[in-house]
């Protein structure tokens, strides 16, 4: 396939300094992979998903996709516009955004913000603002932001520091860890995580191998004989 890699690289700082919001360094992953890495695992994408997840889709979908990405990763924000892309074509597949926000303060804060959001049922709205803006986030710019979203400014700015959204943030924080995640997007999808971005095309291929897998393993669970 004609992968297009790119994706952020995390810095080697612990998850107990990116809670209290110590500013993470990135980088490019170095040129010379030819393509994202691909890599199985025995676990699926729907296993991920928490309760507390964000769901873009139907919640009931046959296919899952799970996102750890971060709002300022340029990568994060064209697979993101790829698959909004393959929902409208393709309404069977649900979509989990896993805010992991690893590159930097500003990451954390608008994170932050979005955990905020979603109590206030906002989520969706505020992250459709943040993914596509070039500024990053400052109070400021989210005290806008929030109006533009519809979403209470002054409960939004006490908010940010409630136990329940550090509380969040921790826990993204040590899913990703627990999963080895050095680089974002990181995405999840039937037994294959992806490192980096793709191209619509492969996405599609991707979506259409993952199915194929799924219903494989479907049929081999059915064939073998269940004991008495």
């Amino acid at each position: 396939m004609n992968h297009r890699p790119a994706l952020f690289a995390v810095g080697g700082i612990a998850l107990a300094a990116v809670v209290a919001v110590t500013l993470h360094h990135f980088t490019r992953k170095p040129p010379g992979d030819a393509n994202p890495p691909v890599i199985q695992t025995a676990f699926t994408a729907a296993s991920l998903v928490q309760p507390d997840d964000p769901v873009f889709g139907d919640k009931s979908a046959r296919l899952t996709i799970v996102d750890f990405y971060d709002i300022r990763c340029p990568p994060c924000r064209r697979m993101n516009l790829r698959f909004n892309r393959l929902m409208q074509s393709d309404p069977d597949i649900r979509y989990v955004p896993v805010d992991y926000p690893i590159l930097g303060r500003p990451s954390v804060l608008g994170t932050k913000a979005l955990f905020v959001a979603a109590l206030q049922h906002k989520y969706h709205a505020l992250r459709h603002i943040l993914m596509r803006q070039k500024r990053k986030p400052t109070m400021a710019i989210l005290k806008t932001d929030a109006q533009k979203a519809g979403i209470d400014w002054p409960t939004l700015k006490t908010a940010l520091n409630d136990p329940i959204v550090a509380a969040r943030l921790k826990t993204n924080l040590a899913r990703g860890h627990a999963l080895g995640l050095k680089y974002v997007p990181s995405w999840y999808i039937g037994h294959q995580r992806i490192i980096g971005s793709i191209s619509y095309g492969d996405l599609v291929r991707t979506v259409d191998r993952a199915e194929a897998q799924e219903k494989q393993t479907a049929q081999s669970a059915a064939s073998v004989p269940h004991k008495s």
